[in-house]
C-alpha cells in the first residue's frame, strides 16, 4: 500500500516538474522574444535616424518655419525613405490617415526583415494636418508573435546648434568677476602660440563644459595648460572628489569639463556671411535729428564720458535724444546718437557703411543711458579691418546706467542683433552701483562684453574673428582688463548667463531647415 502511495506522490511531483520545465521555457522564449522584439526596434530607429540625415535640405534666413516649407520638407523626407528602399523593398508613396487624434498623412514601409526568420521591423514617418511642422516616428520591431514599438518625435525647424552653448565665440573669451554661467561656452580662437581660447577666474561657475579649437597637444607645445591632468590625460582630482587646480591653469572656476580640439566655427550665426538683416531695416523710418551736441570719447575715462582713457580714444560728437519714445526707426551712420532715458518699440535699427570704413560719417559709435527696450536691436552688416586696431571704437553699442529690456514685438527671439558691432553691456569705465542689464534672447555682436550688473536669459554670440590679431579683442564677461579693448579694469558686479537650447534663432541669421529630434519625446510602448 505505502509503495503505491509513493508510486502516486513522484508521478504527481514529476508531472509538476515538467509543467514548472514547460512554463519556465517558455517564459524563456517570451522573453527572449521580447527582447530581440525590442532591439528589432531599435534597429529600426537607427535605420529612420540614417533616413533623416540623408534628406536634403534648404537654408532661410526667418526664424520661423512656414506651412510651405514644412510641407518640401516632408516630401524631401519621403523621397528618401522611397528612394533608399531598406532591404531592398519598395516603399508606397504616402497616404492620408485618420486615427483618435485627427486626420493626417503617413508613409510606412513594409516589414524588413533581418537575422533570423521572423525578426523585422517597420518604419512609420507621419504628421498631422494641424501641425505641419511636427513628424512623429513609430518603428515596430517584431520577433515571431511577439512585438515592440519606440516612438520619437520631430520638429521641422531651423538649426541652431550655437544656441546649445550660453557663449560662442570666434575670439578669445575671459570669464571673471563671480560670473555664473549656466551652461557650456564655446571659443574658436586657435592661436595657442598667443594664449588659451578661454581663460576663467577661481571666482566663476560655469555650469557646463567648456570647449576650445586648441588641441591639446598644441597647447603642450606652447607651454600653456587649461587644467591639471594626470599620466593619462584625466583631470586630477583631490580625496574629498574635488577638483585640483594648479597655478598654470588658465581655468581656475569650477566647470563640468573641458574638450580640447573642437571644430565649430563653421556653426551657422558664426560668420559675417550667415548675417542679412535687411528685412529689419525696411521696417523703419529714419529718425528726425537732434540739434543737441554733446561730445564724448570712447573709449572714456574712469572720471566720465567727456575725457578719454588714452590719445587713441576716439571723440564722438554724439545728437542726443533725452525722455523720447520711438518705434520702428533707424538712425543713420554717423549720428552717433546719445540715448538718455528713452524708450523703444518694434525695431531700433542702426545704420553703418557696408564696408569698413575709419570715418565717423560711415560708423555708428551709441550709447544708451537708463533707457527701456521693448523691441528689438539690430543692425547693418559691416565689415572689419584686418588692419586696423581701432574698428571696434567706431562701430559700437555702448550701454550704460540701467537698461530694461521686454521685448514685446513681433522679433521675441531678438535682444541685439549686431553682426561686427562692439556690444558693450555695462559701463566700461567704472562700476555704476544700482545698474543692471537683464536681458532674453540671442545677443549677437562682433564682440560682446558683459561688465557691471547683469543677467542674460539666452546666447552671447560674438562672431567677429580676431585670429588675425595678436592680443586684445576678447570676449569680456566680467570686467577684466584685457589690454586691448576698452576696459580699465574696475571690480565690481555679478553676471548670470542662463542659456536655452529651446529658442529660436533669430530672424536674420541664414540657417539649414533641418528634421530635430524633440527632448523628452521618446518611449518604448507594446505594440
Amino acid at each position: 500500500m505505502m509503495c503505491l502511495i509513493f508510486m502516486a506522490v513522484f508521478s504527481a511531483l514529476t508531472v509538476g516538474l515538467m509543467t514548472t520545465s514547460s512554463t519556465n521555457a517558455q517564459v524563456a522564449d517570451n522573453h527572449r522574444k521580447t527582447n530581440t522584439a525590442m532591439n528589432s526596434a531599435l534597429s529600426g530607429l537607427e535605420c529612420a535616424k540614417s533616413i533623416i540625415a540623408h534628406t536634403p535640405t534648404f537654408s532661410t534666413n526667418q526664424n520661423t518655419v512656414t506651412a510651405a516649407q514644412a510641407n518640401t520638407m516632408w516630401s524631401n523626407l519621403c523621397s528618401t525613405l522611397q528612394s533608399t528602399a531598406l532591404g531592398g523593398l519598395a516603399v508606397s508613396p504616402a497616404a492620408a490617415f485618420t486615427d483618435s487624434v485627427g486626420t493626417g498623412t503617413q508613409i510606412v514601409t513594409a516589414p524588413i526583415n533581418f537575422g533570423s526568420t521572423g525578426q523585422n521591423f517597420t518604419i512609420r514617418f507621419f504628421r498631422y494636418d494641424a501641425n505641419p511642422t511636427r513628424i512623429l516616428l513609430d518603428c515596430t520591431g517584431s520577433e515571431g508573435s511577439i512585438s515592440r514599438k519606440v516612438h520619437l518625435e520631430m520638429d521641422i525647424k531651423k538649426q541652431a546648434d550655437v544656441l546649445n552653448y550660453a557663449i560662442a565665440s570666434r575670439g578669445r573669451m575671459w570669464v571673471t568677476q563671480n560670473s555664473v554661467i549656466h551652461g557650456p561656452i564655446y571659443s574658436s580662437w586657435n592661436r595657442p602660440s598667443i594664449g588659451t581660447g578661454i581663460e576663467t577666474t577661481a571666482d566663476t561657475i560655469v555650469e557646463g563644459t567648456i570647449s576650445t579649437a586648441i588641441t591639446l597637444a598644441d597647447l603642450r607645445a606652447n607651454s600653456l595648460q587649461m587644467e591639471t591632468l594626470d599620466a593619462d590625460d584625466n583631470p586630477m582630482f583631490d580625496a574629498e572628489g574635488n577638483r585640483i587646480y594648479s597655478t598654470e591653469d588658465k581655468i581656475q572656476g569650477a566647470h563640468q569639463g573641458i574638450f580640447y580640439g573642437v571644430q565649430n566655427a563653421s556653426m551657422p550665426g558664426m560668420s559675417p556671411s550667415d548675417y542679412n538683416t535687411s528685412a529689419y531695416k525696411s521696417l523703419c523710418t529714419t529718425i528726425a535729428t537732434s540739434s543737441t551736441i554733446q561730445t564724448e570719447y570712447f573709449p572714456h575715462s574712469a572720471s566720465g564720458y567727456t575725457l578719454p582713457m588714452s590719445s587713441s580714444s576716439k571723440r564722438f560728437d554724439r545728437k542726443v535724444y533725452n525722455g523720447m519714445t520711438f518705434s520702428n526707426v533707424k538712425v543713420p551712420k554717423g549720428t552717433h546718437a546719445l540715448f538718455k532715458n528713452c524708450t523703444f518699440n518694434d525695431v531700433l535699427f542702426i545704420e553703418a557703411n557696408a564696408t569698413y570704413s575709419d570715418s565717423a560719417s560711415y560708423t555708428n559709435n551709441i550709447r544708451f543711458e537708463n533707457c527701456n527696450f521693448n523691441g528689438a536691436i539690430v543692425s547693418d552688416v559691416p565689415t572689419t579691418s584686418t588692419t586696423s586696431s581701432t574698428w571696434w571704437m567706431r562701430n559700437c553699442l555702448y550701454f550704460t546706467g540701467t537698461a530694461t529690456f521686454n521685448n514685446q514685438s513681433q522679433f521675441r527671439e531678438t535682444t541685439i542683433l549686431a553682426p561686427n558691432f562692439n556690444v558693450n553691456l555695462g559701463n566700461t569705465g567704472s562700476f555704476e552701483s544700482g545698474s543692471e542689464n537683464v536681458l532674453t534672447g540671442a545677443v549677437v555682436g562682433g564682440i560682446v562684453d558683459v561688465r557691471g550688473n547683469a543677467r542674460l536669459y539666452g546666447t552671447i554670440i560674438s562672431m567677429f574673428d580676431t585670429s588675425n590679431y595678436s592680443s586684445g579683442y576678447v570676449t569680456n564677461i566680467g570686467a577684466a582688463n584685457d589690454g586691448g579693448s576698452e576696459s580699465v579694469g574696475y571690480t565690481g558686479g555679478t553676471i548670470e548667463i542662463t542659456p536655452d537650447s529651446e529658442n529660436l534663432l533669430p530672424s536674420g541669421i541664414t540657417t539649414p531647415v533641418v528634421i530635430s529630434p524633440v527632448n523628452n519625446t521618446y518611449s518604448e510602448l507594446c505594440s
